[in-house]
């Protein structure tokens, strides 16, 4: 079945369509990763967006439900130069072609992905559909200036009892299930909406944490949270990674801006201090640096190759948190350090 490509700069590409039969629109990323493509189909941050896998081959191992980061596909649409949709193998049994279709997942196959990603890399981020007739729409929606953490956040209260007595308050803007495996190891965690009613909060928490998240950070459905975080942060320990990095900035009175077409793969790699470390990122917003002056943080990472804030921490306040993954599903386990370093601020013995 033919499918297109349609970009709002007014270019077409032709393909063969896979997964779900419907159409979809979206901002138009790309990832670098050559594997993982389950954990990243499936993480939250990709609310919004159409999803290009650089890497030419996709879905040439089996899946493994296992490693899902949320209960569906999250991304708005795919786009592959050469998958093997129908390979099915492991505990699910499932095609990547019959897998897109139940999550209701519309994908278009034999793109020159690498053009594409070229031309992405010179113009910026482009928004654009994938439709089953070379038809383009009257408007290009920026799927950006929706409310996406409302569409993946958690809808009610639910506590993850690991067995610590540590206990921090998570809010979920988004977050992937293996970032709470990960954090439960450290404490138990109440885990609530990011709409949540913060200031009348019964239980009692130690820490708060603000995991990774789909959109713009300086949405305004998210201005409560940000009034919270705020008045918190001088009174015990806020932590954050990717989405939970940038709020945690505007909180503090810094800044955020979009970036030209984002960082997504896990082959990204940050200095921070005098070491290098390769890490796993998605995230199409960062920190501006220069508008952290007077708010008391200070920059102590940052991305090798053009800059970006990769971590920020308060002079004198328990308050950090880092723009990269640490919890590393998929990618490098190089940053795990971050989660000892949760562990010594919570007052707990490494």
């Amino acid at each position: 079945m033919k499918r297109y490509l349609l970009l709002e700069d007014g270019t077409t590409y032709e393909g063969t369509g896979y997964g779900y039969e419907g159409e979809t629109n979206g901002e138009i990323v790309f990832t670098t990763s050559m594997s993982g493509y389950l954990e990243t189909i499936t993480d939250p941050s990709y609310a919004g967006e159409i999803l290009i896998f650089a890497f030419p081959e996709i879905a040439n191992y089996p899946l493994n439900l296992e490693h899902m980061e949320s209960s569906k596909v999250q991304v708005a649409g795919i786009i592959t130069k050469d998958a093997h949709s129908i390979y099915s193998g492991g505990e699910s049994g499932t095609g990547f072609n019959e897998f897109l279709k139940q999550n209701m997942v519309p994908a278009i196959d034999g793109i020159d992905t690498r053009s594409l990603v070229e031309k992405i890399r010179e113009s910026g981020a482009i928004k654009g559909y994938i439709k089953n007739k070379n038809e383009f729409p009257d408007k290009f929606e920026d799927t950006m200036d929706l409310d996406l953490v409302s569409m993946v956040s958690i809808k009610k209260y639910k506590y993850y009892n690991s067995g610590h007595k540590k206990q921090i308050l998570f809010i979920d803007v988004g977050t992937k299930n293996s970032l709470i495996k990960r954090l439960s190891e450290t404490a138990s965690l109440h885990i609530v909406p990011y709409n949540y009613d913060f200031f009348n909060i019964k239980f009692h928490y130690d820490a708060i944490f603000l995991p990774n998240g789909p959109g713009n950070p300086g949405h305004s459905s998210l201005e409560p949270l940000r009034a919270f975080i705020r008045e918190k942060s001088s009174s015990m320990p806020v932590m954050g990674v990717c989405l939970g990095n940038q709020l945690i900035a505007l909180s503090m009175g810094g800044k955020t801006e979009k970036m030209k077409y984002g960082h997504r793969g896990i082959n990204h790699a940050v200095l921070i201090g005098n070491r290098v470390y390769i890490t796993s990122h998605n995230h199409g917003y960062a920190v501006n640096g220069d508008s952290l002056k007077g708010t008391g943080m200070e920059i102590c990472g940052t991305d090798i190759n053009d800059g970006t804030v990769e971590m920020i921490k308060h002079r004198e306040l328990p308050v950090f948190s880092v723009q990269f993954h640490p919890e590393a599903y998929p990618g490098p386990y190089d940053s795990t350090w971050f989660f000892n370093d949760i562990k010594t601020t919570l007052g707990e013995k490494i």
